[in-house]
């Protein structure tokens, strides 16, 4: 009888070449490290194959690693579409969603992949404006949902539902030095944005002085200026996670506070796309909550 190959084993490969390690893959699947080693493993030894090899203290996919990799996305692809094709609860439509400034754009943009992988008959699309533009939206009826950011002291409690509460933290690459700055360099987001204010109050109570080294609305671009070492930033804690630039928390500098991402809905947003567009974005900051 041919050898069947695990759906789930091939889901782990994917994961370890996607985040670039075993241990991250472990945090990203909730599983423990000794967990996904076994399951790669156990399907070498189904293959007869190496998959991996070790390069120092990293392990590195071997040619029929790659070869297997290739194969375990269409197969994990197959799976998805044919589950989606059945479910009776099969999302079809349009849903329009807005990222506020402040708000992880990198984390944000894989659940929405997740989504539409799930739900290919459903359209997502995404704009990023800052906060006060998404709400005027929301109200037009232009928008269905809005991830919006607040200072914890800020948030009304009946201003949508909240996905995340967690501290803010200095961060910054790791070349850059702390104690030979005099005049603390920030890399920031534009005036209206919340963690900029929650930055510049906090150095203000402190007595620390600082420059605006560099702002955009572009979250991203706020992070690498960071992470280059020209200067530093402030950051929900649980982006750091999966910082593609490699930042780093510092220690040492004044207190911040809590920082809450809410859900906003529309008006008139009661589309089935809507729907299961906020029910998955829940579930999704749910599980990837890191603890404060």
């Amino acid at each position: 009888m041919t050898a069947l190959l695990d759906l789930d084993s091939l889901r782990t490969l994917v994961m370890i070449a996607d985040t670039g390690s075993f241990t991250n893959a472990a945090e990203e699947l909730d599983k423990t490290q000794s967990a996904i080693s076994m399951q790669m493993r156990r399907m070498e030894d189904k293959l007869e194959r190496t998959i991996f090899r070790r390069e120092g203290r990293h392990s590195k996919l071997t040619e029929d690693g790659e070869l297997l990799l290739r194969h375990a996305r269409q197969m994990l692809q197959l799976n998805d579409e044919t589950l989606a094709m059945f479910s009776e609860r099969e999302v079809v439509g349009k849903v329009r969603l807005g990222l506020a400034e402040g708000i992880d754009e990198t984390r944000t943009a894989k659940i929405i992949l997740e989504f539409t992988k799930n739900n290919p008959k459903a359209e997502a699309s995404i704009v990023c404006a800052p906060a006060a533009d998404l709400r005027n939206a929301l109200e037009a009826g232009e928008l269905d949902l809005a991830i919006i950011g607040s200072l914890a002291d800020e948030a009304e409690s009946n201003d949508g539902n909240v996905l995340s509460s967690e501290r803010l933290v200095w961060a910054a690459g790791n070349s850059f030095k702390l104690t030979a700055e005099k005049e603390l360099p920030l890399a920031v987001g534009l005036e209206q944005c919340r963690i900029r204010k929650a930055a510049i109050e906090a150095l203000e109570e402190d007595d620390r002085a600082f420059r605006i080294q560099y702002s955009s609305s572009n979250s991203g671009l706020v992070e690498m200026t960071a992470a280059s070492g020209m200067a530093i930033t402030v950051q929900p804690r649980s982006s750091l996670k999966g910082s593609m630039a490699g930042l780093l928390e510092l220690e040492g500098l004044p207190a911040l506070p809590d920082y809450v991402v809410k859900l906003v809905r529309g008006k008139d947003s009661q589309c089935k796309a809507a729907n299961a567009l906020s029910d998955f974005l829940a579930k999704s900051f749910e599980q990837s909550a890191m603890p404060a």
